[in-house]
């Protein structure tokens, strides 16, 4: 009988991330889930082995800490698991004035949305180069495509994801490896991003906004297709693609 592939995915508590889970899962893959908090962890992976009838290995990592993506590179190895598809969802932002905020606030947020993303790619990627197989998504935002007020750190880290996804996808293409690494940039989509970002208030339609199910499809979806950006969404690719033809400075002051 054949071994079902392994997913990884970060940030796999809630929102996208739980969405993720359950749609590899439903296409029968085993799962290695991690974020911080162990209890919705530990739900996610019972509710996804009872209806899947797939392995669901669960690891609590904090990727603030410079040891935490160690840590968990470690657990793979420990276990003797070699990752499929690699699903780097985690991270967070903050909707303030920038000096409402401390700078060890900011350095947490680059350190998970950023150094985490690369430093967890380049310990998987090896692996995936020597088997000539392997997928990667980076889960960035629409603000990756302009600057964000308000939301200054955050999009400007979105904007690494992005530029960092694009450029490994050609280096690797190049190079004749046979992993797939593609970026998803959703807009507005309804989980705890908005609210734990104090960013309630941001004042999108209601027909902009998706469910995080529909977000992980299309990401899916453009990775088996080898695309290396998804926009999920008609609002949100209408939405960019009129931004080109605006002087950026206005957009700038219209998305703050």
């Amino acid at each position: 009988m054949a071994k079902n592939k392994l997913a990884l995915i970060t940030g796999a508590s809630s929102g996208i991330g739980a969405s993720f889970a359950k749609e590899l899962a439903a296409q029968k893959h085993d799962l290695f889930i991690t974020a911080r908090r162990l209890d919705r962890l530990e739900s996610l992976k019972k509710e996804i082995e009872q209806k899947y009838n797939v392995l669901v290995h669960v690891f609590t990592a904090d990727l603030i800490d410079p040891d935490g993506v160690k840590q968990l590179l470690e657990e793979l190895n420990k276990q003797h698991m070699k990752v499929d598809v690699l699903i780097n969802n985690a991270g967070f932002g903050a909707r303030v004035f920038i000096l409402e905020k401390q700078p060890d606030d900011w350095d947490n947020i680059i350190r998970v949305n950023v150094n985490s993303l690369v430093a967890l790619t380049m310990g998987i990627l090896p692996s995936m180069v020597e088997r000539q197989s392997g997928k990667i998504l980076n889960v960035s935002s629409t603000g990756a495509f302009q600057p964000v007020p308000w939301l200054t750190v955050y999009a400007a880290t979105k904007s690494f994801i992005l530029s960092f996804s694009e450029g490994l996808a050609v280096e690797l293409k190049d190079k004749n490896i046979n992993v797939q690494v593609t970026c998803l940039c959703p807009g507005p989509t309804r989980t705890e991003f908005h609210s734990l970002a104090e960013a309630d208030d941001i004042g999108f339609p209601n027909f902009a906004w998706m469910e995080s199910d529909q977000v992980v499809r299309a990401g899916l979806n453009a990775l088996e297709k080898r695309e290396r950006v998804c926009i999920p969404g008609v609002y949100n690719k209408l939405t960019l693609y009129s931004q080109r033809l605006v002087p950026r400075n206005i957009v700038t002051h219209l998305v703050g």
